[in-house]
């Protein structure tokens, strides 16, 4: 018996609605075989920078025995020579250099160490406003001892803005960015250093009015070892975002040439 076209549209229409579900199906599952891509592909990345960081501290352990001792023995004597050259004399700007280039020696062996180093938190709920205002107190040393006009302005929560951090470690990363600012101002200008909720997260706020980071430079300055400064490590900023990621976090920078720079630091509370 001949189906009527009636009929022969309505089993069109099921065979159709089959299909397109079949289809949204199918898409769902790529969709979802995606989001694995991606994850997987993030935890190759967390593993590849794991075995990096692992052979890095490996490095940093040996580096810093077999650098330290012979800098003692060269600081020591340093020392001495300091002792017996009095300061008009022209031989003491050699001495000093010294001084200087151990100084600088320790300081990059210290980074190393605590850059590849296992860090573990020692979270607990802190009020940010009263943490903040004790860091500032030694960037406020620091200013002074530079001798610039450098006035740091506060813009801090009326009410307390607790937040689950370590506090020493993140004394660390906000020392490491007011000492970047104070640094990129010449003679005058101003730190400005904000507190505020964003829904689920605390933002620390750090700006400042010095002469900014190239736009080429800005992808790069969470690098290690990446640096533009003629003395610097490289592994201030690196460390800086280690910590952060430490406490699940973020931190992101705007800066202008001649205007100044701005990091925004994000832990949740």
């Amino acid at each position: 018996m001949q189906k009527s076209q009636e009929e022969l549209i309505n089993e069109l229409s099921v065979v159709m609605e089959r299909f397109t579900a079949q289809s949204d199906a199918l898409e769902l599952a790529y969709k979802a075989l995606e989001i694995q891509a991606q994850q997987l592909k993030k935890m190759q990345e967390e593993v590849n920078q794991s075995r990096v960081l692992s052979a890095l501290g490996e490095m940093a352990a040996t580096v810093a025995h077999e650098i330290r001792n012979p800098l003692s023995g060269i600081a020591s004597y340093t020392s001495l020579l300091v002792r017996n050259i009095p300061p008009g004399d022209p031989k003491r700007k050699y001495v000093d250099k010294i001084v200087g280039g151990v100084n600088s020696l320790n300081k990059i062996v210290g980074n190393l160490l605590v850059y590849t180093k296992k860090t573990n938190l020692q979270k607990q709920s802190t009020d940010l406003a009263v943490w903040a205002e004790a860091i500032l107190a030694h960037a406020e040393i620091e200013i002074e001892n530079t001798k610039k006009n450098v006035s740091i302005e506060r813009d801090f929560p009326e009410e307390p803005l607790n937040a689950e951090i370590d506090g020493d470690r993140l004394q660390q990363v906000m020392l490491n960015l007011l000492i970047n600012g104070i640094q990129a101002i010449e003679t005058e200008g101003k730190i400005s250093v904000g507190i505020r909720s964003n829904k689920n997260f605390a933002e620390i706020i750090v700006a400042d009015t010095g002469k900014g980071i190239e736009p080429e430079h800005l992808k790069d300055i969470f690098t290690p070892f990446f640096t533009t400064k003629e003395q610097g490590t490289g592994l201030g900023l690196a460390i800086v975002k280690k910590i952060v990621d430490l406490h699940e976090g973020e931190i992101s920078v705007e800066s202008t040439p001649g205007k100044g720079t701005k990091f925004c630091i994000r832990v949740p509370i």
